[in-house]
């Protein structure tokens, strides 16, 4: 009867062996568990934060690259560009419109959960796709503006050339005899020839360069052409005091030889502002008697003495008017002065 007493104890033990083994067991498993469960965790919180790392860091080259742009030469000159100077006014439109748009919220990874370091990856991700996306967005828009620009410059200074090249070939044939020199009409020409290889050119720098040249020999060619209009006109001045003072001369030669030519032809001969009328003789009437007649000399005879003026009245003792009281003494006195 011993025998089955024995044989249940050991079993109770071997039972009781196996129990503890089982539990130690799972104990065992259920710390390795939770160890694995742990570990897995931190792993899953370590790769979260990290790939949140690397987004920020791809966050932060794509704002970079944005600012680089936004700060650059070429875009602060786009922005300043208005419609009048482009062709298409909808391209200075479209870089303004996109250029309000406001910079995405900065979003962080400093958090120590696995849930929301992934949100704040998915945030960070898109804002890193807006920043691409505005940065290409932005340079085509300051490209196409810059274009528009450079296009219309480059219509604007080609016809610019072309009215330059029709006035400066108006200058040189105008010009043709007019001008002081005729090197600057040569040097004129030559820039003409210069400038319309270049009139269809797409270098705007050397298109400009031509129409200034032009500017230049132009204005030369019109300084020459001014100089001689002023040496002409000199000239013309001069020579009209010259013809002033020779037929100023002439005239006063002429005068002169009318002056004195009545002198050179003068014949003496009687001129009667210089002729003075010899005085009448004293006449006395003779007395009532006989005359003294004496006959006159036989001598050449005298120049006929004017008749003496009439005084209007007997003076003296002379004839009484009507001849009254003269007799035959009157005729011989007659006689006498007509002889």
């Amino acid at each position: 009867m011993e025998q089955p007493t024995k044989t249940k104890n050991t079993m109770s033990k071997r039972v009781i062996a196996i129990i503890i083994t089982a539990i130690a067991v799972i104990a065992i498993a259920a710390g390795v568990a939770l160890a694995v469960h742990r570990h897995h965790a931190t792993s899953q919180l370590t790769e979260a934060k990290t790939a949140c790392a690397q987004a920020a860091d791809r966050l932060r080259v794509a704002q970079n690259n944005y600012n680089a742009l936004i700060n650059g030469d070429e875009y602060k000159s786009a922005v300043k560009i208005t419609a009048k100077q482009v062709e298409d006014s909808k391209v200075v439109t479209t870089l303004a419109k996109d250029s309000e748009d406001e910079t995405p919220k900065m979003v962080a990874c400093n958090v120590d959960d696995k849930t929301a370091l992934e949100r704040n990856t998915g945030l960070i991700d898109k804002n890193t796709t807006w920043y691409e996306t505005h940065t290409k967005t932005i340079d085509a828009d300051v490209k196409n503006v810059v274009k528009a620009r450079d296009t219309k410059t480059l219509k604007d200074t080609q016809a610019a050339l072309a009215k330059k090249i029709t006035d400066a070939k108006k200058l040189y044939d105008a010009s043709n005899g007019k001008v002081k020199d005729n090197k600057t009409r040569d040097a004129l020409k030559k820039q003409l020839d210069a400038a319309g290889k270049l009139k269809d050119g797409k270098d705007v720098k050397k298109i400009k360069d031509a129409q200034t040249a032009l500017d230049k020999a132009m204005k030369t060619v019109n300084d020459s052409v001014k100089a001689k209009q002023d040496a002409d006109k000199k000239a013309a001045e001069e020579q009209a005091r010259k013809e002033a003072e020779a037929q100023a001369a002439a005239q006063a030669n002429a005068q002169a030889q009318q002056y004195v030519a009545p002198q050179q032809s003068y014949t003496p001969t009687y001129t009667a502002p210089q002729y003075t009328a010899p005085a009448a003789p004293q006449y006395t009437a003779p007395q009532q008697t006989t005359p003294q007649y004496t006959a006159p000399q036989q001598t050449a005879p005298k120049p006929a003495a004017p008749a003496a003026p009439s005084t209007g009245g007997n003076s003296g003792g002379g004839p009484i008017s009507g001849g009254h009281g003269c007799g035959s003494l009157c005729t011989s006195t007659t006689d006498t002065y007509d002889r």
